[in-house]
Formats: C-alpha cells, structure tokens, sequence
C-alpha cells in the first residue's frame, strides 16, 4: 500500500512537519529517527550571572516578611493598655501575654486576626517549599555540571549514580517526609550502596532542614492557636459634663431646719439634741430610713454589704440609680459613710433562774439588762422581754424610753451597743411554762448564741464604727469597694447612730438574724448580728444624707479582647523570620553562581519551543538556554528524563531537551504510536511505547505464568 506523507502537529510549538513515510508499524516509531538534525553543532559559551528565581523568591520574601510585619504591628497597634498593663513590647513581656482589641461593642465577635495571619502564613510555608528546593537545585546543579565538564576519575566518584540521580529528583522535587524519609534509608544503608557524592548529602540535610522548619512554623502556629483566646472587657473613657451628684454626704441643714420648727434649743450641743428631734418625730426622714433598708426602689440611697476576707461585717453607703441603668457602663469614686461592726454574745456571763431564763447580766458588765419595758425591772415569770437595741455611753443604757437620752453627751466612735432579742418557739401555745420545744438546730445548745429555754433569746454587746470613706464603683463586674477610711467625728457617730438606738430597724434585725440564731453556731450568729448592725444602722439614718458630687467618673466601652501569649507568637516571628532568612541566603548565593549559554545555530530547530519572542536570551538567529536552568530542571522535574527516555525521531528532540517551559521537553502528540503503556513487557515491567510491549497471546499459555 502506497502512504501519502504525513502531517504530524507539535501541539506544543503549534509547527507541522512533513515527511515521507514508509510503511511500519507502532513499534517502530519511536525507534527510527527522522533526519532532520541540523548540520552545525551546539555548543556552548560563558555567560554573566543571572537572577535565578527572581520573581518567585521576591513573592515569597515579601509574603513571608510582609505578613511577619502585617502580625507584629496587628499586635502593637491594637493593644489593649488596661488589659496588658501597659503599651509596647516590654510591657507585653512583662505580663506575658499581648492584648489587641478585636471589637467595640457587647456582641462583637472576636476573628482573631493574628491567628488568621498566622494560618496564612503556615500555608504559604507549606505550599511553597518547591521555590526554596528550585534554590537549592541551582546550588546542586551547578556543581554538578562543574563535575561534568571534566569526566575525570576523580569527579566521577562525586556525581551521582542513577538511584542516587532517582532519589535526588523525587527530594527536589517534592521534599515531602516521604521522600526526605527513603533519602534516609538508602544514606544508613551504608553497607548495600555506592559511594555518596557530596552533592546528594548536601541535597539531603538542605532539604531535610527546609522541611524541619516548614514544619516547625506549622507546630508554632497551632500551639499559638491552642493557647490563645478572646473575652469581653471594658475600657474607661473619661466623661465630660456636669457631675450627677452621686456622692453621699452628711445634711448639715437639718440644723437649721429644726431649730426654724421647733425653735431654738438652748444646750451647749443644741444640734445634736436636733438630732435626736429629728430622728424621733420627723416622719420622712423615718421614711427616707426605711426605703434604705427595705431596699425600696424609691429610696435616695442604699446600703451596700462589704464582706470579704479583707473587709468583714462592712456596709457602706451608696446611691440608688435612678434609672435602673444609670450606673451601667461606668466607673467613678464617691464620698461616703461606711459602718463596721463587731457583736458578742454574753449569754453565757448572765446569771440565770432554775427554768434557764436570764435575770441579770451584771457579770457581763450590763446591770440593767435584761430590760422590760413599763416594769419593776424584773423579768416575768414567762421569761418574755422586748426587742431593743440600746445605745451605751459610760455603762448607762440610754434610751431605754422616750426622751431619755442624755443629749449634752457624745458618743465615743467606736459606738457600744447593747442587744437583747428574743422570738416565740415554733409553736404557738397559751402558756410557755411547761413546754419544751425542738430547735431542730444542726449545733449543740453549748455551742449556740442564744438560750433556748424558757424562749430563744440572746443577749449581746456590739461595737459600731462609723467611718468616712471614699468607694468606687465597677461597671465591669458591678459592685463597690471602699478605697479608704477614716474614722468619723465624735459628732456625726452620734448623729448616725440616733435611728438605730431609737429602734428604727430592731425588728428586722431580729427577723433576719432569727433562723442564724435558732440553727447555726455562735460564730456564724455573730457574724451575721454584725452584718445587719452594720448594715441598717447606715440605712436607718438614711434621712441624714444628701447627694455629692463623684469623682473620677468614666465610661465603660466594652469591647473584645484576643489573648495572645508571647511565647508562642515570639517563636513563630523567629521561626518564620529563620525561614526568610534562609531563602534569602540560597537566594543570593544562586545569584553568583557560574553559567553557561547553550549557542543553537540560526534556522536549526524550532524556537518557539526554546524561548517565547522577546525573552532573555532571544537574540535574533541566536538562542542562548541557560545550562544552569536547564540543569535545576532535570533535579526537580521529571518531563526532561520522559523526553530523553521517549523521543519522537521529528528533528525537534534536542531543540525540547532545552526548552523553555518544562512542558516542552517531552513530545506531545495524538498519534497513537506516541501513546504509552505500562505493565510487563518480556522480562520488564515498566512503560513502553504503544505497541512495543509483547502480546501474551503471542507466547501462549505458559507464557502468562508468573
């Protein structure tokens, strides 16, 4: 059969060539060569050294770097001063931790934007170890093709034979564990191997090293990502503008207001008999007590309870918002009362009668108690007293009843207090003579603060201090705390302490101390006697105050906070700027690294596929591939050894073998003889050309047994 000649497309160069063809079959294909071979020969010149890897080294630089830079000044400029303690680095340092603000507001949502960066990073590390491999194949392909211009004994012994060659291409080419892994073997397999050129335990502990630290930078990251996160906090701003009186200060006018209604009062302390006045008969001032320490939400002021390890049994006197949120969101200090208390109980000093019940308390250094009111000064067959709280002054009970208070006398501050409080048992009967009634206590009677028999009573001694204090006031976890106290006047302690010795809040004493004291220890009776002492008597004398002005007033922005631990980020800066670093240093010594130019005779070949018009190295009829390029090509990729293992025989072999893109180094066509195949082929496995492996069938049965 005649054949008409054949166009064959080179879809790489987009060039037909055409030529007679004789009749063959697939097999042959690959083995004739078609002569098109020009008559000049390559050869080759020195040439200067050239950027290799430009453009792709300064893009990873300038990531890495860049995002180096973009974290550190994320983390500097968007600082939290409070939360850090202090701005800049060394404050970072000393508290251990950066603070960044990441949001402004309640529902804010924190992105963490340094662990963003920080991932972008680590990806980048991971995705492009190729461009640091193609640096170091420079480095090895330059020495190798020094070894190679003069094949002497000695040079051959530091080149590298084909596994080496093999294991050296799949290391640059991949640097995966894997790779670096079977790199490792075959170096311990010191007894099964040929010598190893300095060129591949170069290649290895570079590539080895690259990976470490692509890897490192990954482990920096997540440890930063395990240890960090974000909280809501609040930062204070100063405020301007008028002050909102929320301040606590004592009424000097209630002087003056008294004496215009009822008169001059000639004492020598004619205020304090005012006081008294005041605290006896005025009725809103009675009120404005009881809105205090009922917790009304009328009332001007409340009480605040301070009962810490540092501050026990403390009230102090506070603001009551008005609005409900007038307080949210800010932070400011007041001028203030506050109260500390201190009881004790004297049951157990007082003599007592054959049933149990208390006839005397001289012992304890109270002979008036106990006290019943209107009486003989003796206490009933029933055992049954009056609830009171007695102010003391030079051991004398004072207001035992109506205006029988010494008013020219002060009070000493601390203030003495005498208490005697007494509840019905349980259940109600017409007689209490006979009945003995379960406490249901979880302590022993010896160890309580009251007498059970003939009826629950107790009887104690308290010291109240009033104190001039300063509080503040948190809108970050809403509570006050006292910032510092003096001890108050002789005068205002006996003007504060008037509403509680005048019964003003004995009853609810009673009521919320009764279930400590029927069940609970004599310690824990105590201390809760001293908190409601406290605690009311600054509530009860609520009519004596009046508004002040605040200090240090400030709002509250809330904003979220990221907690970045200085450790982990500082190891991954190192890390990453080590990584840089690195690249750098391959970079630039890449850079100096001797070359030469591969010199193709004008109209030889097609030079489309060496060099695209107007690249370096096109130069009218002249092409000039770099042998330096060229070589990092076979270190890192395997398309140059497919087109030197499987030419096509068109005349363009030698032109792919250096082309431009590695793309082009191998042919690429739809004949079918150009297709490959893989599997067994007489005794060999591996990939043929398409109809060169052997048909089993051919060779009959005892052919296909393996």
């Amino acid at each position: 059969m005649d054949y008409k000649p054949t166009q064959f497309s080179d879809s790489s160069t987009c060039v037909s060539h055409d030529f007679e063809s004789e009749p063959q079959t697939a097999s042959s294909a690959f083995d004739e060569k078609i002569a098109l071979a020009p008559t000049r020969e390559w050869t080759t010149r020195p040439t200067k050294p050239r950027l290799l890897g430009l453009l792709p080294t300064a893009a990873l630089l300038l990531m890495i770097f860049g995002l180096m830079a973009l974290m550190f000044r994320a983390l500097l400029l968007f600082q939290c001063e409070e939360t850090q303690k202090g701005l800049g680095i060394l404050a970072a340092l000393r508290i251990g931790f950066f603070a960044a603000v990441e949001g402004h507001s309640q529902d804010s949502k924190s992105h963490l934007w340094a662990l963003t960066i920080s991932s972008l990073t680590n990806n980048l590390i991971s995705n492009t170890s190729s461009i640091v491999m193609t640096l170091i194949a420079y480095r090895i392909g330059a020495e190798w093709l020094r070894l190679s211009d003069s094949q002497t004994g000695s040079n051959a012994a530091e080149t590298p034979n084909p596994v080496q060659y093999g294991l050296l291409v799949r290391l640059m080419g991949s640097s995966s564990i894997t790779s670096i892994g079977e790199a490792c073997v075959y170096t311990a397999r010191s007894w099964n191997r040929g010598r190893l050129p300095r060129i591949f335990r170069q290649s290895l502990w570079l590539a080895a090293a690259v990976w470490a630290l692509s890897r490192l930078v990954g482990l920096a990251d997540l440890w930063l990502h395990s240890v960090s996160y974000s909280f809501h906090n609040y930062l204070s701003i100063p405020t301007t503008g008028a002050p909102s009186m929320w301040g606590v200060s004592f009424n000097q006018s209630i002087c003056a207001d008294m004496e215009s209604k009822y008169g001059n009062i000639q004492t020598p302390s004619s205020c304090q008999r005012l006081y008294e006045m005041f605290a006896a008969w005025e009725h809103w001032g009675i009120d404005a007590g009881l809105d205090a320490t009922t917790g009304s939400l009328d009332a001007a002021f409340g009480v605040w309870e301070l009962d810490t390890d540092l501050v026990m049994n403390t009230a102090v006197v506070v603001p009551n918002p008005h609005p409900d949120d007038a307080f949210d969101y800010k932070a400011f200090t007041i001028p203030t009362f506050a109260a500390r208390a201190s009881c004790t109980s004297i049951n157990s000093l007082c003599e007592k009668d054959e049933k149990g019940a208390v006839v005397n308390c001289t012992s304890a250094g109270y002979p008036e108690l106990p006290y019943v009111v209107g009486g003989s000064g003796e206490v009933s067959s029933t055992g049954r007293i009056q609830n009171r709280i007695f102010g003391v002054i030079g051991g004398k009970l004072l207001n035992r009843e109506w205006a029988d208070l010494n008013s020219t006398s002060f009070t000493e501050n601390p203030t003495s207090l005498a208490v005697q409080l007494q509840w019905e048992p349980p259940t109600q009967r017409a007689g209490t003579e006979d009945h003995v009634h379960s406490t249901g206590a979880s302590v022993e009677e010896t160890e309580m603060a009251i007498d059970l028999l003939p009826l629950p009573t107790l009887y104690a001694n308290c010291s109240l201090t009033f104190l001039d204090a300063f509080a503040e006031w948190s809108g970050r976890n809403w509570t006050w705390s006292l910032l510092n106290t003096t001890v108050a006047s002789q005068e205002l302690a006996s003007a504060l302490w008037l509403p509680v010795i005048w019964q003003h809040a004995t009853e609810q004493v009673a009521a919320n101390i009764m279930y400590t004291a029927r069940r609970r220890s004599k310690a824990e009776t105590m201390a809760e006697l001293s908190r409601n002492i406290a605690t009311l008597s600054l509530g009860a004398a609520a009519g004596f105050y009046k508004p002040a002005e605040e200090s240090k007033v400030e709002d509250l922005l809330i904003v979220m906070v990221a907690i970045y631990p200085v450790v982990p980020v500082i190891a991954l800066l190192v890390l990453l700027c080590t990584y840089g670093l690195l690249v750098l240093a391959l970079f630039l010594s890449s850079c100096g690294l001797p070359d030469r130019s591969i010199i193709l005779p004008p109209g030889a070949d097609d030079r489309s596929i060496i060099l695209p018009p107007g690249a370096d190295g096109y130069r009218g009829d002249e092409l000039e591939p770099s042998m330096l390029t060229l070589a990092q090509r076979w270190l890192t990729n395997p398309l140059p050894l497919v087109g030197f293992s499987y030419p096509r025989g068109d005349g363009q072999d030698g032109t792919r073998s250096a082309a431009y893109f590695a793309m082009n180094s191998a042919y690429d066509g739809d004949e079918g003889f150009t297709r490959l195949a893989i599997g067994l082929s007489g005794e060999t496995f591996g990939v043929t050309p398409w109809g060169q492996r052997r048909d089993d069938a051919e060779d009959g049965p005892e052919a296909r047994k393996i």
